[in-house]
């Protein structure tokens, strides 16, 4: 059986984070042969097809940037939610103050059904856009129905007093505002050829999105010739639901044009994470190419002894490649339309994913070889399409032949304070430099030592011998200090989160978590306007600009 999972890219072994080998069981080797529908020893023979040789298009020399959570980043004219108006206005602010960049949470799609999904990185598609971030008011026929929606604006905005981000009602209150404008202006200059342009990917999106509002988002659960997007019940629907369909692709019209309009004011960079949820427009649309009874995950670390299950479903690695990649082309195109850079999240997912079969732990998966070739070729070839660069996001167990062969293609690494030993003077050139991520504590909650996390407060230390700060400084200052020394680095960019310049102890995300914290959920605890005027943002902002972090890579 060894040889024969070998030969269908399954790794019954591995290394764990101890160092130690661990062997998959017989029975978990079994259930992911099954899932690849490895009935024969070896898999047929696939033809090889000629990708565009080179690498991605040329990241910035020396730059500096924020990341942001768009959803926490709300105005006063905010809806409960911050919006893409929002970002355009941070973004015009931010470059004025010298910054090229802002990393953004994923975008996707979420299901238009209550309860409103808040986590990014499990969205209904990585190809469109979430509808929570659309900016009601600026919408062409909002002045008209002004009288109609106030009502609404009133109660959305009401939310902003409060810290944590009612989703469902935020989604409640737009829906309403946005059928009302939708009734008065449906037929905007514009939208007509920019639907035609989306094609058949668009019109199945919108037809899958009338129907979850019809028969709820299980479509595994719909009558049966409505569980794939071609057949003619599908057509008969879509009949049915004319309207419903025409007000989905209306609004990811204005979706994309808002977006665009934030791009324009400084350079955007997309993250693109690893996968969509089960039930999603993504999974319904290309569930020809994914492995069956098998979910993505990640073995045992320090951190996670008992390993995590993300509950993605994973692409069945052959099939991926006989489709020439299309699913990953389409996601990488989409992120980089209004995009200066494309950060992929769990960049190892090129090379090989943890697949954890049904009724099986996390502790029990196993890895799964991906194409990985093709993958970086279609990776460069619509990075340098776009003329936007790439970051891979290779944190954690990560084999030096992966940083080796995504610096061949010119891809920037990751490099975090918390988790790099040796000075910032030291990491390569060829990299983004930052203290964490959304899912490590940020500055405040590790030298408050108020990271629920007791493991991490460890990395106080790491602080200590960075800034040279002593105890009872307050928590901006180190955040000052900390991101004053990142800006003298080497690393091509430096990303700063806008959590550390506020003094945030909280994280966005606590991974492994569902209920337990407010994950996705928690808005920053200023306004926009008053983000603006922060003493912590203008400080980092300075120390960038003395730094020599100049503005050279906006669009």
């Amino acid at each position: 059986m060894v040889d024969r999972a070998q030969s269908w890219g399954v790794v019954p072994e591995y290394f764990g984070y101890t160092g130690e080998k661990v062997t998959a069981s017989p029975a978990a080797v079994e259930a992911v042969l099954d899932a690849l529908g490895a009935t024969k020893d070896r898999p047929a023979r696939t033809n090889r097809y000629e990708l565009p040789p080179g690498p991605c298009a040329p990241a910035p020399g020396r730059v500096w940037g924020w990341a942001v959570q768009l959803y926490a980043l709300r105005s006063r004219d905010s809806w409960g939610v911050g919006d893409f108006a929002d970002l355009r206005r941070f973004g015009r602010s931010a470059k004025r103050r010298g910054a090229s960049l802002i990393l953004l949470n994923p975008l996707g799609a979420q299901l238009p059904t209550l309860p409103y999904q808040p986590s990014p990185y499990y969205s209904s598609s990585r190809r469109f856009l979430n509808a929570i971030y659309i900016s009601v008011e600026e919408l062409p026929g909002a002045r008209r129905c002004a009288k109609e929606i106030e009502p609404l604006r009133k109660a959305a905005q009401a939310l902003n007093a409060h810290r944590l981000i009612d989703y469902d009602q935020v989604y409640k209150l737009k829906s309403k505002a946005l059928e009302t404008i939708y009734k008065a202006e449906p037929r905007p200059s514009g939208v007509a050829a920019w639907t035609k342009s989306e094609g058949e990917a668009l019109r199945d999106f919108a037809t899958f999105n009338a129907l979850a509002e019809t028969l709820g988002p299980a479509w595994r659960s719909w009558p049966e010739g409505l569980r794939a997007p071609n057949g003619d019940a599908v057509e008969q629907k879509r009949a049915q639901l004319r309207d419903r369909i025409a007000f989905h692709e209306w609004l990811q019209f204005h979706l994309d044009h808002q977006l665009g309009r934030a791009a324009n004011e400084i350079g955007l960079v997309a993250d693109v994470p690893l996968g969509f949820a089960s039930d999603s427009f993504d999974a319904w649309h290309w569930q020809h190419l994914l492995a069956p009874n098998v979910r993505v995950g990640a073995p045992p670390d320090e951190f996670f002894p008992d390993g995590q299950d993300w509950g993605v479903p994973p692409f069945d690695p052959w099939k991926l490649r006989a489709a020439k990649c299309e699913p990953f082309v389409e996601a990488i195109r989409a992120a980089a339309r209004h995009a200066t850079g494309v950060r992929l999240d769990h960049v190892m997912s090129l090379f090989r994913l943890f697949w954890i079969p049904n009724g099986m732990t996390a502790s029990q998966g196993l890895y799964v070889r991906y194409p990985a070739d093709e993958m970086l070729g279609h990776l460069a070839d619509e990075s340098r399409r776009a003329n936007a660069f790439v970051v891979g996001e290779d944190l954690g167990l990560v084999e030096p032949s992966v940083r080796r062969r995504l610096r061949k293609r010119g891809a920037l690494s990751y490099r975090l304070l918390w988790f790099e030993g040796e000075s910032p003077r030291r990491w390569p050139h060829d990299a983004v430099g930052a203290v964490g991520t959304h899912d490590l504590p940020t500055v405040a909650g590790i030298w408050n030592l108020t990271e629920p996390d007791h493991r991490l407060h460890r990395l106080r230390k790491q602080l200590l011998e960075v800034t040279k700060m002593p105890d009872g400084t307050p928590a901006i200052d180190v955040a000052v200090a900390a991101y004053r020394v990142l800006a003298r680095g080497r690393t091509r960019i430096v990303l700063a989160q806008l959590e550390d310049a506020l003094g945030v102890e909280e994280r966005p995300n606590v991974p492994g978590t569902t209920t337990e914290f407010p994950n996705w959920r928690l808005a920053l605890p200023a306004l926009l306007e008053d983000i603006e005027r922060s003493p912590g943002a203008r400080r980092i902002a300075a120390a960038m600009r003395r730094a020599g972090r100049t503005l050279t890579h906006a669009r």
